[in-house]
């Protein structure tokens, strides 16, 4: 049982949250739609699809899977022809769900179970339905199948239509404490002053800080820290940007978007310092002393969100990058 992924052994953090959602399941008092609400990286799809293997096991125990049976194996591998999971999916301006996938769900979710005696619908991202996907959602929700479990899972609670909300329980998902976060990564094997450092730049997120293990997030906060002291420190000069615009060229979009992320909250800190719990608690104190007006701040936020909208287009990463740093330069300095 330990070594079945989808067991409660194997979930972190949110106690209260678990002990409630196997209680419901272990005396079948499991709502038929319920919200998962939380932010990114807390826990939400692990505790879904851990809460959808004992809900399809056939020999469920104290609200467990017991990690043994076809149907516990078929959960695992996304197989189980009675779970149905809806993702948002990527265009060129947003992630989203689309009406059409909703109501495929929908066709599912109105046929007979096949191997288990309910069905169990995790939809991912929900607050990224747009509304022609929320209203259809909502005509299912106000006359659900009968043998269908419907699993919703957001990070924006209010962003769901106040009908959805009102027709589902609502499970809170709290965020991991840094200290959490350092202990679980340092029983994984990572060094401790990684683990420190992770752990403050997560957020909260545990799946946010195994992220940035394993794609060098870190070093991304630090290079962001380098171009915004430069920036205060009329340092960030021409050729400082084509310096860096070019090892810009080499990376990922998604990881020029993630230290645009990590800019944007290094100047959040900087604003609200005192105020706010920080994002970057490691270097509170050196944030503290940069004096940056507000008004900048603000707009060099809002820069960041539009070249990572921008990121989205085909236009050249290098120049979009080298035209991200003149814009702040340029706030900056004006």
């Amino acid at each position: 049982m330990s070594d079945f992924k989808l067991s409660w052994d194997n979930f972190i953090g949110n106690e209260d949250a678990a002990a409630y959602l196997r209680q419901n399941i272990a005396e079948d008092k499991f709502p038929h739609a319920v919200i998962f609400s939380g932010a990114e990286g807390v826990g939400k799809r692990l505790a879904a699809e851990i809460c959808a293997a004992a809900l399809l096991c056939e020999n469920t125990r104290d609200g467990s899977a017991c990690g043994c049976c076809d149907n516990c194996m078929l959960t695992a591998a996304h197989t189980h022809p009675d779970l149905y999971i809806v993702e948002a999916e990527e265009t060129k301006t947003a992630r989203n769900i689309k009406i059409g996938q909703i109501r495929e769900m929908q066709s599912a979710a109105s046929l007979l179970p096949i191997n288990s005696s309910r069905r169990v619908v995790i939809i991912d991202g929900a607050e990224l339905m747009n509304n022609a996907a929320a209203n259809c959602l909502l005509k299912t929700l106000e006359e659900p199948p009968g043998q269908t479990i419907f699993i919703l899972l957001t990070a924006n609670r209010s962003n769901l239509l106040m009908t959805i909300r009102s027709r589902c329980r609502t499970v809170h998902f709290e965020k991991f404490s840094a200290e959490q976060i350092r202990d679980v990564l340092l029983s994984r094997g990572v060094e401790e002053p990684d683990a420190e450092k992770f752990a403050s730049v997560a957020n909260g997120s545990l799946g946010h800080a195994f992220s940035l293990k394993d794609s060098g997030g870190a070093e991304l906060r630090d290079k962001a820290l380098d171009v915004l002291n430069k920036l205060i420190a009329n340092r960030l000069t021409n050729e400082e940007i084509f310096t860096a615009g070019s090892k810009f060229s080499e990376w990922s979009r998604e990881k020029f978007a993630n230290f645009i992320v990590q800019l944007q909250r290094l100047l959040r800190d900087v604003c609200f310092v005192g105020e706010l719990e920080p994002y970057n608690s490691d270097i509170a104190a050196h944030l503290a002393e940069m004096k940056l007006p507000e008004r900048k701040i603000f707009l060099m936020i809002e820069t960041g969100i539009k070249y990572r909208k921008r990121l989205r287009s085909n236009a050249n990463l290098r120049l979009l990058a080298e035209a991200y740093m003149f814009h702040l330069r340029k706030i900056y300095g004006g």
